[in-house]
């Protein structure tokens, strides 16, 4: 299976789990939910852009980061209001799928730590999808206060930690192939 292969099943596999999808015609699926992660309270809007990484150039980190970064400043501009005013919170994530070995570098992108924006409450990660070892990367779940003494929060309610569950979920349901995800 090719990477735009897989990015097709993980758009229908998405769209299931309630994400409106636009490709965009630079070939990026763009996934978007608006939702709430604990019944009427801490609203948000996910921004999932998919990427194939083996399409037309040999992706580096930089390369990587750049689409990221781009694909943060399309996520706010979806938002309507201004940052500091903000309730809902914005969680941009970039995913990029190869059929080819990941390189180390790009790897270490995926796996980089990002932290809450102060300013906007904004969420961002990044997921490196390698089709050919059947594993994806990323900086993991993240840990709060409470899952530090055995408690464990609802995966719904941290963004990151909601969508890098929902991922894996997604990742074994196309690929059950694959015994990594």
């Amino acid at each position: 299976m090719d990477a735009r292969e897989a990015i097709e099943r993980l758009g229908r596999l998405l769209a299931g789990e309630g994400y409106a999808l636009t490709v965009k015609p630079d070939g990026t699926t763009l996934a978007m939910k608006r939702g709430h992660s604990a019944g009427i309270f801490l609203p948000y809007t996910d921004f999932i852009f998919l990427h194939d990484l083996d399409d037309g150039f040999a992706p580096n980190a930089r390369e990587f980061e750049e689409r990221h970064q781009r694909n943060r400043a399309e996520g706010e501009g979806h938002m309507r209001v201004p940052r500091p005013l903000r309730y809902r919170v914005p969680n941009s994530v970039t995913v990029g799928v190869t059929a080819r070995p990941a390189s180390e570098e790009l790897k270490a992108v995926a796996a980089e730590k990002r932290n809450l924006r102060a300013n906007t409450g904004e969420k961002n990660s990044v997921y490196l999808v390698d089709l050919s070892a059947g594993k994806f990367y990323s900086q993991g779940l993240e840990v709060d206060r409470f899952s530090r003494y055995g408690g464990e929060w609802s995966p719904s309610v941290n963004p990151s930690n909601r969508v890098a569950r929902m991922l894996a979920a997604v990742l074994a349901e196309a690929f059950p192939e694959a015994t990594a995800w």
